[in-house]
């Protein structure tokens, strides 16, 4: 194994890390009530999550290819993406994120741009050991439907009506938006019993 492959590697076991040990477990935040992610322990647990370092190129490239190579997979329900930290600073990263969501929500994904706040990235550079950058595609339709679970508990209790209103409410316009539409079903006209069809 060469020392690149040895590196990325390590970068995505520091992203399982934090998976298996800050958002699956409860939080001080929710009262430790809830983990930051109260579904993600469940979708580890089924192995439909996995985790890709970004290790050189188009990062816009990287993410594209990421989001669709997780909703071709059958298999996954949630593809983390891990950059080095200067990568969130990048000019109109957030907004690439948004306006590629537009094209993948009809393809049931929906992908969050975060910050993996207890990590120490190991990419080179002058951001070495800041937290990693992180994109996250998730199947959208589980992800609505947990969400509305969560709405009748008191897990948003203590989020800024701000975050909440950036991460749920966006989510669920965007979805309503760009979502495929169900066809409307062609209303056959009911035919006569053949016993009164002549009356």
């Amino acid at each position: 194994m060469s020392a690149s492959n040895s590196l990325y590697q390590e970068i995505e076991q520091d992203i399982w890390k934090w998976i298996n040990e800050f958002v699956t477990v409860p939080n001080e935040f929710y009262n430790f009530k809830f983990p930051p992610c109260p579904f993600a322990r469940q979708a580890v647990m089924a192995k439909t999550v996995d985790v890709k370092a970004w290790r050189s190129g188009d990062v816009r490239a990287f993410i594209r290819a990421g989001a669709m190579g997780m909703r071709d997979n059958p298999d996954l329900t949630t593809r983390v993406l891990a950059f080095p930290p200067r990568v969130e600073l990048q000019t109109g990263i957030n907004a690439f994120v948004d306006s590629f969501n537009e094209k993948m929500i009809p393809d049931n994904v929906f992908m969050n741009t975060g910050v993996a706040r207890t990590t120490s990235s190991r990419y080179p550079g002058p951001d070495f050991k800041k937290p990693y950058f992180i994109v996250v595609a998730n199947s959208l339709a589980p992800v609505l439907d947990g969400c509305e679970t969560l709405k009748r508990t008191q897990y948003y209790k203590d989020w800024p009506k701000e975050h909440y209103g950036i991460v749920v409410e966006r989510r669920a316009r965007m979805a309503e938006q760009f979502g495929r539409k169900e066809e409307p079903k062609d209303e056959k006209p009911t035919e006569a019993p053949a016993e009164t069809a002549s009356k």
